[in-house]
């Protein structure tokens, strides 16, 4: 009887997943809701003890597999070179980024305030179509021992145009941090690419703004959000940006999504990646990049 049941169960799994498209549903949104329906009935079947509960857990990781929108890790690295310098594929391509072996990658800009007030998206503005588009024209160039020059690392890794970038970023308070920023990324080649800008607010928390940089080097606003928790406190937090198959990008900081919103810009893989300081104490300590195969 318990086989008749756990081939019942598979047969329902089976044609959960392989169910025809809805008309009105994305892939995407089809994948998720199956999911949902096929989470349902394995909670039922453990409830009712129906099946083998060890078959209803491999069913349960077979779903889990299916649902992992990002299934493949692209890259993930830890910042623990006993060098001063970050292993590879990471090169300092501006300024100046060292190891340091409680907080991973750490860089510490002084960051310069400009005659009049500038707002948090002017600073972000001008992080991206300044300072870093020169920067990723021209790899591997100075690394002046400047604390007011902009730093900056990039990596040349292949991202699938769906990607999920996590990083495990901490800060220090320093003074003027309001005028510079942190800032993660993605990139294609020629700089245009997705930029999360994350500026410290005098009152603490930060604005965090998502910019699409095109190949001629224009910015634009994707969305931006304030985030209210300590972030300036040197503990560890969590920041991820992605990209679903359907085209929404997402950032958040530790459980806290900030922006979710859809965007068309890019269409095609992305090529590197891209740490930023243009002020402020801040380190990396690991960066973890999951993706599709295409």
């Amino acid at each position: 009887m318990q086989q008749i049941v756990k081939n019942t169960f598979l047969a329902i799994a089976l044609l959960c997943l392989t169910a025809p498209p809805l008309a009105a549903e994305t892939s995407e949104e089809k994948l998720q809701n199956l999911l949902k329906d096929l989470d349902q009935l394995i909670d039922k079947g453990e409830a009712q003890n129906l099946a083998d509960p060890w078959f209803l857990q491999d069913l349960r990781g077979l779903a889990a597999r299916y649902g992992e929108i990002w299934p493949v890790v692209l890259f993930d690295h830890q910042f623990d070179s006993r060098d001063n310098l970050p292993k590879a594929p990471w090169v300092i391509s501006q300024g100046e980024m060292r190891m340091d072996w409680s907080r991973g990658l750490r860089s510490r800009v002084e960051a310069s305030a400009a005659a009049e007030k500038r707002s948090d998206k002017e600073v972000a503005a001008e992080i991206i179509g300044g300072i870093l588009g020169q920067a990723l024209g021209t790899q591997g160039g100075s690394r002046i021992a400047d604390p007011s020059i902009a730093a900056l690392a990039v990596a040349d890794v292949p991202v699938s145009n769906a990607f999920q970038m996590q990083a495990e970023i901490t800060s220090r308070a320093m003074a003027g941090e309001e005028d510079g920023a942190l800032e993660l990324g993605v990139y294609q080649s020629g700089n245009a690419g997705y930029r999360l800008v994350i500026v410290p607010r005098p009152a603490g928390g930060a604005e965090v703004t998502l910019m699409a940089v095109s190949l001629r080097g224009t910015t634009r606003v994707v969305d931006s959000a304030i985030y209210s928790g300590a972030l300036t406190d040197d503990q560890p937090h969590t920041v991820t940006l992605s990209r679903s198959p359907e085209g929404v990008m997402a950032a958040a900081i530790g459980g806290t999504v900030l922006i979710s919103a859809s965007d068309q810009s890019f269409r095609d893989a992305f090529t590197g990646l891209l740490i930023a300081n243009r002020g402020g104490d801040y380190a990396v300590r690991w960066m973890t990049v999951k993706g599709t195969r295409s």
